[in-house]
């Protein structure tokens, strides 16, 4: 009788042990929940220049994509939590690294001030009279002052494509404040940023043409 009771209490803790984890298992091929990515984009609405002392010419210009640093070339969403601090939002990105948003953008910009009759964005066998190259210094969201700024700048250089000759160089920097200090906010803040950007580099072209 011993032998029997002990035995069932063996089996009945054997039955618990194999129920315990069979039920871990399950939970275990269970599909892992993920927060879900938000993408942002740079999509700025550009509004036509007026521009009195420039009027529609003939020079054709080649518009350059925008060269970047490693950190700008991805496209991971930067912020400065503090100074000499860099991070990554976790969840938020890009939905393409910066230097290929900006570029149509450049394009549109210069193609709305009137002033040329074609714009290449693309090297290529094809004539033209300026080059318009720019590299992308910084773009992120900074915390440094609340509310938080998102900070633009590029750098420009236009050349005289039939003497290759630097014309001018300038740098341009654009910060916006941030509605919400948050990747919203800031992406928001980088299309407000970005505009003020694009109308400088086109007048800097037209005033050195």
């Amino acid at each position: 009788m011993f032998c029997y009771t002990s035995l069932f209490k063996k089996s009945r803790a054997l039955f618990y042990l194999c129920t315990i984890l069979l039920l871990h298992a399950c939970s275990i091929f269970q599909p892992i929940k993920r927060t879900p990515l938000h993408y942002y984009t740079v999509t700025t609405t550009l509004s036509p220049l007026s521009c009195n002392t420039k009027r529609f010419s003939r020079s054709t210009i080649l518009v350059t994509q925008p060269r970047a640093n490693a950190i700008y070339g991805s496209t991971r969403m930067i912020y400065i939590p503090d100074c000499y601090q860099l991070q990554y939002f976790a969840n938020n990105q890009w939905a393409d690294t910066p230097p290929h948003m900006l570029h149509p953008l450049l394009v549109r910009s210069l193609q709305n001030t009137g002033y040329f009759q074609a714009i290449i964005n693309t090297p290529s066998t094809t004539h033209y009279d300026w080059i318009l190259n720019t590299q992308l210094l910084s773009f992120q969201q900074e915390f440094l002052t609340s509310p938080s700024q998102f900070y633009v700048a590029l750098r420009a250089q236009l050349i005289n494509a039939h003497t290759d000759r630097i014309v001018a160089t300038k740098e341009f920097v654009a910060t916006q404040t941030a509605l919400v200090d948050n990747p919203h906010g800031g992406a928001i803040a980088a299309n407000l940023a970005t505009k003020k950007i694009l109308s400088e580099i086109s007048y800097f072209c037209l005033q050195h043409m």
